[in-house]
């Protein structure tokens, strides 16, 4: 599902990783791993388009990454940014707003499916009658892990999914994305995390830097 082949990445004078290699298979959750600083999350922001390897390949379910095909990568891959911060008042209105991006507009909203995914996570569905101060950030990461899962991609990418969870909500994360439906031929996610029960219940843990 994604290549990465001999790909390095500098900011100025800045070398954050050279010849990074990473293969993620269909039906895999492969955890990335390592010191502040060594590019975790860049290669995640690379993935989708954002940050400009200065040598190598990534591909997305068989499409080299360029900049001709970078829209096309995205509508195959569904992201949550660490500390994603959605410009809503309301949790009804952050749950909705990502659908109305062009590259998710084929996914479709389903209440009924997110609720399932609330109570798969141990979230009450009244929190989505609730104003985006009134939850805690443990419950907006799990909010935006329900909208990233329902965007129906072959490629997750979760940056940090359990930083603000208590064990036990790790767990529920965990047993969440273990669980999630591999249809259209499979789906595949990485992640990055410095959680090591989370890291423990991955198929694959990579350390970086």
């Amino acid at each position: 599902m994604l290549r990465i082949e001999n790909l390095s990445i500098r900011f100025g004078q800045t070398t954050l990783f050279t010849d990074m290699n990473l293969h993620v298979k269909r039906g895999e959750v492969v955890c990335l791993t390592g010191s502040s600083g060594c590019g975790k999350t860049t290669l995640l922001k690379a993935v989708m388009g954002f940050a400009t390897p200065c040598q190598g390949s990534i591909s997305v379910d068989g499409f080299q990454l360029t900049p001709h095909t970078a829209t096309f990568i995205r509508h195959r891959v569904a992201w949550m940014p660490q500390g994603l911060s959605l410009p809503c008042e309301w949790v009804r209105e952050m749950v909705g707003l990502p659908f109305d991006l062009r590259v998710n507009r084929g996914a479709g909203f389903s209440e009924e499916t997110l609720l399932q995914h609330f109570d798969a996570l141990g979230l009450d569905k009244g929190l989505l009658d609730k104003r985006l101060h009134e939850i805690s950030g443990g419950q907006r990461q799990r909010i935006l892990l329900a909208i990233t899962a329902m965007q129906e991609k072959p490629l997750i990418l979760l940056d940090e999914p359990t930083s603000a969870l208590d064990p036990a909500s790790t767990q529920k994360v965990l047993q969440f994305i273990q669980r999630l439906p591999f249809s259209n031929g499979g789906r595949a996610i990485l992640t990055v995390s410095h959680d090591t029960a989370f890291m423990e219940g991955c198929d694959r843990r990579v350390v970086m830097g």
